[in-house]
């Protein structure tokens, strides 16, 4: 809508169930307008699993949101969050179109195998691509990897 928006993780570390928000800025992005609006908490995605603390409590990470826009013109969030142990990135729609949705989660997630902290990038030829660091663990021993992206229209899938 021409107007610049923030989106943001409000981490599990204090909620829990982390949420992703999103508030309108000022046209120099220096200030909000708008006050934050959750747009969804980690644990409304089936495939977000989530992970348990020492104590037996479970919490659901959000991290590493970005926005893409399919050739059909579906606004779709890719994300990272835990699923079976794993850290992986999932997908979600906004089913009107615009950031502040509402937004639906996809069932399965994109990517799985422990990476997290997904974007999405055209090369200089024009393909597209995912990219995410993995592993997420030991600590330093993360590097970015590349895979090339299929865009469904209404989703997306990385190519075999």
């Amino acid at each position: 809508d021409g107007k610049p928006y923030m989106i943001y993780c409000h981490e599990w570390v204090e909620l829990g169930d982390g949420a992703m928000n999103v508030v309108e800025l000022t046209p120099d992005l220096s200030a909000r307008v708008s006050q934050p609006q959750k747009l969804f908490h980690a644990s409304a995605a089936s495939w977000s699993t989530g992970e348990e603390t020492r104590s037996g409590d479970r919490y659901y990470v959000t991290d590493g949101c970005f926005l893409y826009r399919s050739k059909t013109g579906k606004l779709l969030m890719i994300w990272s969050s835990f699923y079976n142990g794993q850290y992986a990135v999932g997908v979600a729609e906004s089913l009107t179109g615009r950031v502040r949705g509402p937004w639906r989660q996809q069932q399965e997630p994109i990517f799985s195998s422990h990476g997290g902290h997904a974007m999405i990038f055209k090369t200089f030829d024009g393909r597209l691509c995912f990219a995410l660091h993995k592993p997420i663990s030991p600590a330093g021993k993360e590097r970015a990897k590349i895979f090339e992206l299929e865009d469904l229209g209404n989703t997306l899938k990385i190519k075999e």
